[in-house]
């Protein structure tokens, strides 16, 4: 007589099965992953109140907030008279949940928060597909603590959501490869889709990992299956990808916001010259929107980004280095040593296909980061979800290894990783710096007497003591995602300064001008949206801008601002210095306001009638 086995159920209260998980995972795996989770939501959401959000985006999510017209045609500005410079996904989100609980700083930062966290909970399952919970488990840490995604999570840039959607991607890859199902595959064509809706063609770099992932380990028989599974991914994710754009290039174009980042109101223009081609250009800039930030005068861009003057510090050193470069080397060493492993393995087996997606994912963002000429530090938490899961498959077969070499070349690279910490965090306190080597020295003299199992995890945490520090650095300082660790004076003056001291500003002349005598349609004009936008998410007014976020958009033209003025429409106007015709025709026209001067990066003159 044959019968089936199966495995228990597992005994107790509805919540206790819930907490410890499915019977066929270790009791220690979700309980620990909740634990991670809670961690990441705290470290992400730890005074968000008195964060200041980027300006840019939060003023297009209070203007898309408050009718349906401004939400789906990305407006910038209450009167959507043009519109944000990129596509608007991830600010839908934020729009959103200002319109349900109110024009509040939290309001923006919220849906970051738990974005952030939803990521994590995903890449756990994403891992889990195909290395196991152990693997998963650590991958998840990696990620959650990472410095990178730690200031990102804190603030309302498209980033975070741009993550999250090619996390998703990735897990429905990896159901693709266990289970065989193009479903699951279309569904990582529409999760792709969806992420070029928050950050446009950065999304779509995962695509030939996917791709080389199913060619390579989906268990398919026939390739002719796999490449017809693969046009149905690659078609879904070009059609959501193009959906939004396309169905509004085909809505007249009087009916819609100018479109910001283009010249001929386009927004093929704007996602693939605008910030696509021109972001890959070493003299990429922001225009006008280049304000000096006082003290040595230097530009709030040469404060923020990595430039191509040293590409080494857009990973490995500088603020990329403190901002995601710590793990780098050991994911790539935990890349070489687990292909080497899988070499003679079939096919169709799971850790080759982990290894093709995660090393892949890693492999050509380091290539694009190391190329293109200008990284902005937050671009680089993309990074973390790979770096994640390749530490976390390392650290499986490392403990369960018994090859001796591999156990001490395990340990040298861990001590190495540790001296990498050590060295990038230069610019932290002295007690630090100090209290680094001390851990690492003693947590790497426990695991040389310590069982397999326990001089894994002892190891983990040398490898992650630095980076772990940094981030809670991060949020010990009340930094964001413009912010890197340790950053000097001066970057903190242009990320944490410059933007609270421009939001309180807006909001002081805002009662300033509530109380002026009279009334003009606009009481403020300001050249550019970067300066315009503090006024806008200050009080919901509109403040028309000349020449969108970096002053080269093409509307309102000369005649138009002349025509505006003439009539009596404008009260102040908030220039930078520029050679721009409209701005030119302000300055001959209109009354210099006392105080300023022409190297100020703010001028203000009055156009109002007297």
């Amino acid at each position: 007589m044959t019968g089936v086995i199966t495995r228990p159920e597992r005994s107790g209260t509805d919540w206790s099965r819930w907490l410890r998980g499915p019977a066929d995972q270790p009791r220690w795996a979700r309980p620990a992953l909740l634990g991670i989770a809670v961690a990441a939501g705290v470290l992400y959401a730890w005074g968000i109140s008195t964060q200041t959000p980027h300006l840019y985006y939060s003023a297009a999510a209070r203007s898309m907030s408050m009718s349906p017209h401004n939400f789906f045609y990305a407006a910038l500005d209450p009167d959507a008279t043009i519109s944000i410079d990129k596509l608007p996904g991830a600010i839908w989100i934020q729009a959103l949940s200002a319109r349900i609980f109110g024009a509040h700083t939290w309001s923006y930062l919220l849906p970051q928060v738990l974005e952030g966290v939803l990521t994590v909970l995903v890449l756990y399952r994403a891992v889990r597909r195909l290395s196991g919970p152990y693997a998963a488990l650590v991958g998840a840490a990696v990620a959650a603590l990472a410095p990178a995604v730690v200031a990102l999570d804190r603030g309302n840039i498209s980033d975070t959501m741009l993550i999250l959607l090619l996390v998703l991607a990735a897990d429905q890859a990896a159901a693709t490869i266990v289970s065989g199902r193009t479903r699951n595959l279309i569904l990582c064509g529409l999760c792709i889709g969806l992420a070029f809706q928050a950050k446009m063609v950065q999304a779509w770099l995962i695509v030939p990992v996917v791709a080389a992932a199913i060619l390579v380990a989906a268990p398919r028989t026939e390739l002719r299956q796999r490449i017809t599974g693969l046009g149905w991914f690659s078609a879904t994710a070009l059609v959501v990808s193009l959906s939004w754009m396309s169905l509004v290039s085909l809505l007249p174009a009087g009916h819609r916001p100018y479109v910001d980042g283009s010249h001929d109101n386009s927004l093929f223009e704007q996602v693939f010259v605008y910030n696509a081609a021109s972001r890959a250009n070493d003299g990429f800039s922001v225009g006008s929107a280049n304000f000096t930030t006082g003290g040595k005068g230097t530009g709030f861009r040469a404060e923020l980004v990595l430039g191509p003057d040293s590409r080494f510090d857009h990973l490995f050193g500088g603020g990329g280095g403190r901002e995601t470069g710590w793990l780098i080397p050991l994911a790539l060493i935990c890349l070489i040593a687990l292909a080497w492993a899988a070499r003679r393995r079939p096919r169709t087996d799971r850790e080759t296909a982990a290894i093709v997606l995660w090393g892949g994912w890693l492999l050509i963002h380091v290539a694009v980061f190391l190329v293109i000429g200008t990284v902005n530090p937050y671009y680089l938490a993309v990074l973390a979800p790979a770096i994640g899961a390749l530490i976390g498959m390392g650290a499986k077969a490392y403990r369960q290894t018994d090859d001796r070499r591999v156990r001490g070349l395990g340990m040298v690279a861990v001590a190495a990783t540790a001296c990498y910490g050590w060295w990038l965090s230069a610019a932290a306190p002295g007690w630090v710096r100090a209290g680094l080597v001390v851990v690492a020295v003693v947590l790497i003299m426990v695991a040389l007497r310590a069982r397999e199992s326990w001089a894994t995890a002892l190891l983990l945490g040398t490898a992650l003591a630095a980076p772990t520090t940094a981030a809670i650095s991060v949020v010990a300082d009340g930094y964001g995602p413009l912010d890197t660790p340790y950053e000097s004076a001066q970057a903190r003056q242009v990320t944490r300064g410059f933007m609270a001291s421009a939001l309180i500003s807006a909001r002081e002349l805002d009662e300033q001008i509530a109380k002026m005598p009279g009334h003009v349609k606009y009481p403020l004009v300001t050249y550019t949206s970067a300066l315009g936008s503090p006024f806008i998410l200050s009080s919901g007014r509109q403040v028309p801008t000349i020449g969108g976020f970096t002053g080269a958009a093409p509307v309102p033209t000369t005649a138009e601002v002349a025509r505006m003025v003439d009539d009596g429409e404008v009260g102040l106007v908030l220039l930078t210095p520029t050679d721009d015709d409209r701005v030119v025709w302000i300055r001959q026209h209109c009354r210099a306001l006392p105080g300023g001067r022409d190297g100020a990066a703010v001028l203000a003159y009055t156009c109002a009638r007297h």
